[in-house]
């Protein structure tokens, strides 16, 4: 008999905690985080973000990420934005500027109250997306990773890195603002360390063939900010070795591939950074009330191997203060991105 009572309880017991399990699962759903990344080059932040979820306390299992992939078009970049709006996600996080600018445009056109988190763009006043950098006053907030301020920084420590640099060529994209503002502050700098650039916009069939017949042996490159140079970041280090051109870049994985040295807001951090930003907004604050943050750190960093492959008289003691690399393999994105 009691036996027989044992298990009447056991199974009551048992079915119990079955039913508070599937109600909480059922009152808990994941919160949907939308996130869109014109290509695969900016993968890195979709990793940091997730890491720094985790860091903050949060489980895997809280979150449903909806990720979308514009595959370095712009057009399917549009397509893609619109149907991710189509999903309704509580949150959506915008790994770049040409990704912030075209989600503010068709959330504007929808009269949609997404917020949304930019994980490292540059500029966010001057190009339109936030009214102010205390008080965005918006639905828009996240991390300015001031891309643009330092882009006369990056040449003047090109120039302190190799002092015989003569001469610098100089990659933008003339139909981005960001890159156009960032030309602008590096012609500043030129002017002042009275060292020549060679300007190129990037774009058409023959471009880089051109640009590459434009370089003289030992002649700098820089890069400015801009989706299309990222997604170019192999056919650069091509032409660099080339020519034995030393490359200036932005993040420390264009370092990685090939390029000199780079100087700015890892890709990786941004995204981690941008993290904090989603916690704040599921925690009830309103993104118009969430200052916009510079990034919490900027970092120098230099392939040795690069660097001895040139062969080219350089400061050592700048270069004791990089972070010093090696050159890895190209990888590519293993989640899927629809």
């Amino acid at each position: 008999m009691k036996i027989k009572w044992f298990f009447f309880f056991l199974t009551i017991v048992t079915f119990s905690v079955v039913l508070y399990n599937y109600i909480e699962k059922d009152d808990n759903p994941p919160l949907k985080v939308g996130v869109i990344m014109i290509g695969e080059s900016r993968y890195e932040k979709f990793l940091g973000l997730k890491q720094g979820l985790l860091d903050l306390g949060y489980k895997e299992n809280e979150f449903e990420f909806v990720l979308k992939n514009g595959k370095d078009d712009d057009r399917l970049l549009e397509n893609q934005i619109a149907r991710l709006l189509k999903e309704t996600p509580d949150v959506i996080v915008a790994m770049g500027g040409i990704e912030t600018l075209e989600l503010k445009k068709q959330v504007t056109d929808q009269q949609l109250d997404i917020p949304i988190v930019f994980a490292g763009i540059a500029a966010p006043k001057d190009i339109g997306v936030i009214d102010e950098y205390h008080t965005p006053g918006g639905q828009f907030t996240g991390v300015n990773n001031y891309h643009t301020g330092i882009s006369g920084k990056r040449l003047e420590m090109l120039y302190d890195l190799i002092p015989s640099l003569k001469r610098v060529h100089v990659l933008y994209d003339q139909d981005i603002e960001v890159s156009q503002l960032s030309l602008e502050n590096t012609k500043e700098a030129a002017m002042k360390l009275a060292i020549e650039i060679v300007v190129h916009p990037v774009g058409g069939a023959d471009f880089l063939e051109q640009f590459g017949n434009s370089i003289q042996n030992q002649e700098g490159i820089l890069v400015l900010p801009g989706f299309r140079m990222e997604s170019m970041a192999e056919q650069i280090v091509e032409i660099s070795r080339r020519y034995q051109a030393p490359t200036m870049g932005i993040y420390e994985h264009e370092t990685e591939s090939g390029f000199l040295a780079s100087y700015g807001a890892t890709f990786y951090s941004q995204g981690y950074q941008a993290a904090r930003y989603v916690s704040l907004i599921i925690q009830g604050n309103s993104p118009s009330e969430l200052p916009v943050e510079l990034p919490d750190s900027i970092q120098f960093f230099i392939n040795k191997q690069v660097a001895k492959e040139l062969n080219i008289p350089m400061d050592h003691d700048l270069m004791k203060v990089a972070n010093l690399v090696m050159a890895v393999e190209g990888n590519k994105a293993d989640e899927a991105a629809n």
